[in-house]
């Protein structure tokens, strides 16, 4: 047996084992229960890296983000942020399924906005008074397209 073969399931085992898995969260009855398994179930910087995921989707499909305010934001490679870039664009019908009703929902919309508001990186050039101006106008503008 080879190295590689060890390491990889039977393609309908490894089907039935991510069956059990997408079960597990559907089936759970309330918000609380799906983050106390994938508490359990993922380490920090598991749950890091899909919640990166899911961001690179939501700042893309925004499309009022480059690649440089990504990386520079999320602290993630421009290697990772094309990977979900080519799957969002290539297939991602799961992304923007998801996403985009998130992006529908206004109360979502509101606290999505409150989250990229506080990962927008401070210009260090600008005072105080300035670098909230600015901040307050990007506010504006995304609330004025809900």
């Amino acid at each position: 047996m080879s190295q590689v073969s060890k390491h990889f399931m039977n393609p309908k085992i490894a089907k039935k084992v991510y069956e059990v898995f997408i079960s597990s969260i559907k089936n759970s009855k309330s918000n609380d229960e799906v983050v106390s398994f994938l508490d359990d179930l993922l380490s920090e910087p598991e749950k890091t890296m899909l919640a990166k995921r899911v961001a690179i989707a939501y700042m893309l499909l925004e499309n009022k983000y480059t690649y440089h305010e990504i990386s520079r934001t999320l602290k993630i490679s421009f290697g990772t942020i094309a990977k979900v870039h080519s799957i969002f664009s290539l297939k991602g019908s799961g992304y923007r399924k998801i996403i985009g009703d998130l992006i529908l929902k206004k109360s979502i919309k509101n606290s999505l906005s409150e989250f990229l508001d506080l990962l927008t990186p401070a210009r260090k050039t600008l005072t105080g008074e300035k670098y909230l101006k600015i901040k307050l106008e990007r506010k504006w503008e995304r609330e004025a397209h809900l």
